[in-house]
């Protein structure tokens, strides 16, 4: 499973961070994929973990901060079709995803289509509130 991992610390107490995860070491099944440090005091960790000891290893965190994790879903495909308005390819992708009935593909396009061909940001978030208003009545 992938997660993210959000550690907020109090960077002069480094020093106990590296410590701490120095001390041991991380269990075979973890793996590290990406640790990135903001402009300010937090660290954001992208992991994949299966077992316990993954997330005990990872709480470890915990002792010099406060660690956030939430589990991840990599929807980097749709999120480059909507940076690059390939409505064509993300279509394709909803088609392609099991979970996703052909009505909902058809709704999701509609409200995507709207946004992309309004003339300005404010009138794009005026038709998707159009569309929730036509969704909500079922039309």
């Amino acid at each position: 499973m992938l997660f993210v991992s959000i550690l907020t610390s109090d960077r002069a107490r480094d020093p106990e961070l590296w410590a701490t995860v120095w001390h041991g070491g991380a269990p075979p099944s973890i793996d590290l994929i990406g640790a990135y440090n903001l402009g300010n005091d937090k660290r954001v960790f992208i992991w994949e973990g299966e077992t316990v000891a993954d997330t005990q290893f990872m709480d470890r965190f915990n002792e010099v901060g406060v660690l956030e994790t939430y589990p991840a879903f990599d929807r980097t495909e749709g999120w480059r079709a909507a940076f690059g308005k390939d409505i064509v390819g993300f279509r394709a992708r909803l088609e392609r995803a099991r979970s996703t009935a052909a009505a909902n593909v058809s709704s999701a396009i509609d409200l995507r289509t709207r946004g992309m061909n309004a003339p300005n940001r404010h009138a794009a978030r005026a038709a998707a509130r159009q569309w929730v208003s036509e969704q909500e009545s079922g039309g």
